[in-house]
């Protein structure tokens, strides 16, 4: 049974959302193929966003806290499974949904308050009530943004999508 978090059991959301790798992990299925689920990944997390999903997969729980990028999980790994550092960590993008409350007319700036890139900013309506918009170049997807938002409305997403 999937671990839900308090704020998706009190609004009702079901966790549908795909699972999110560790950064530098590459193709999904490789990954899958590969990992041992020894855990020394998710022991070694120092925001403890990484935690172990199902089947005892290491993946990604932007709910606790985000990601600051510091490759321990990849150093620590005992099988080659993860990427150079140097390569990008992952190709995901920040998407905000028509859940957010900006967008429903109620004065809201959470997001932006926890983005230390500053990657979202809001850009007034002619109604006076002002709308996120993330800034692609500055946004490390890092996932500050995600348990911020008090309604959910932020999820990172492939870029191919």
């Amino acid at each position: 049974m999937a671990e839900v978090s308090r704020r998706r059991l009190l609004t009702g959301w079901r966790n549908s959302a795909p699972e999110f790798r560790p950064p530098w992990s590459g193709d999904e299925q490789h990954f899958v193929d590969h990992c041992t689920r020894c855990q020394q990944c998710v022991s070694v997390c120092e925001t403890r966003v990484l935690i172990s999903g199902a089947g005892g997969y290491p993946k990604m729980d932007f709910d606790q806290a985000e990601c600051t990028f510091c490759y321990a999980c990849a150093s620590h790994c005992p099988e080659n499974l993860f990427l150079a550092r140097s390569a990008t960590p992952w190709d995901y993008q920040l998407s905000i949904n028509e859940h957010c409350l900006a967008h429903r007319q109620v004065e809201c700036r959470c997001c932006q308050d926890a983005c230390e890139m500053q990657a979202i900013r809001f850009r007034p309506t002619l109604n006076g009530i002002a709308r996120p918009e993330p800034d692609v170049s500055s946004c490390t997807t890092c996932g500050a943004c995600i348990p911020a938002c008090p309604v959910s409305a932020i999820t990172l997403r492939s870029r191919h999508e």
